[in-house]
């Protein structure tokens, strides 16, 4: 009687079990996510799938590269070609103050990693924010993260949007080209084009906020920005799914946490690499700190990015922005105690 007593048990802990694993099961294991761009900040999005870690997951995912800048991604989301976005925080808030509700589910970047970039040839004249009147800065494309970012540093320092002609160039390569041939005179960009012009002694930086330093310096704190962030409709339908994705980025936080650059820049695809490894290494010395290590928003932190946004768009400074709308840890905070 014991024994059989035992056998059910078994057989019934054994079913829990299975129904567990099943109920578990990502609702929508295929998943198309858009990659703003190939900048340093959005790098764990490759890395989790050339690390294997999405597989480990359950989940089969497509990579889309929007080489043209976050907002591109932004619009794909929201026009219903993707499923999530490896993009910028900011976007979830000045969604929200057009009525969508776009939600941050795993933090990247504890702040943006990005630099203000002044042509060498130009130091001697612009030395401050206030010196930029006149200028032609350089952002990737409009309303995207380099956009908003430098219109906030324009009007923090006293001058209009009618001071200055902001120029989209495009990330990446394109934006050091048109920077190169001096079609803008200032730049804000990320590395790896960062350390690209430092080395070639071609720009002086008014600020670096690939630190917390640095983002105190420019915009009064800490800055969250890169971050995977889904529509508030997909998370409700797809809570698993969701889960798991975060499971598979908390491993590769913790797996650049855990190794050095020289293997990083060896494990990275060749889209995310450029020039020899030495570079590259560099390139990923002067900006690992800028990567979480737990995927959570930090609960002060967020207030920055809305007290930027709150200051140059309108939209935002007339909205009722609920911060807590924006992002959620529930699945960063799960994943801490899922994955081993």
């Amino acid at each position: 009687m014991l024994k059989n007593l035992k056998k059910l048990a078994i057989a019934v802990s054994a079913f829990a079990l299975a129904a567990a694993a099943l109920a578990a099961a990502p609702e929508k294991p295929e998943l198309k996510i858009a990659v703003g761009s190939s900048i340093l900040g959005y790098a764990p999005a490759p890395l989790t799938s050339t690390l294997g870690f999405f597989k480990k997951e359950g989940l089969d995912v497509t990579l889309e590269n929007f080489q043209a800048g976050g907002s591109k991604a932004l619009q794909a989301l929201i026009g219903g070609s993707v499923d999530m976005v490896v993009g910028s925080y900011d976007h979830t808030i000045q969604m929200q103050a057009k009525g969508k509700e776009i939600v941050g589910v795993f933090l990247l970047n504890e702040v943006p990693g990005i630099v203000f970039n002044v042509r060498s040839d130009l130091a001697d004249k612009i030395k401050s924010p206030k010196d930029l009147k006149g200028m032609r800065i350089g952002i990737t494309t409009p309303g995207s993260s380099t956009d908003m970012i430098a219109r906030y540093y324009v009007t923090r320092a006293g001058l209009s949007e009618r001071d200055v002609k902001f120029i989209g160039v495009g990330s990446g390569a394109p934006g050091m080209v048109a920077f190169e041939a001096k079609n803008v005179d200032v730049l804000l960009a990320y590395d790896p084009v960062v350390t690209q012009l430092s080395r070639k002694k071609l720009a002086v930086q008014l600020f670096d906020a690939r630190t917390v330093e640095g983002s105190k310096a420019a915009f009064g704190g800490a800055y969250p920005f890169a971050c995977v962030y889904v529509t508030r409709a997909f998370l409700d339908k797809n809570p698993e799914t969701v889960q798991r994705m975060a499971n598979a980025f908390l491993r590769t936080v913790r797996w650049i946490d855990a190794n050095t650059p020289s293997k990083i820049v060896e494990t990275l695809p060749g889209n995310f690499k450029i020039g020899d490894p030495g570079l590259n290494e560099e390139i990923w010395a002067s900006s690992k700190a800028m990567f979480s290590k737990t995927g959570v928003f930090p609960e002060d932190a967020v207030k920055t990015p809305l007290s930027v946004l709150s200051q140059y768009d309108p939209a935002v400074a007339a909205a009722k922005v609920d911060l807590k709308k924006t992002y959620t840890n529930r699945f960063a905070e799960a994943a801490a105690q899922q994955v081993k």
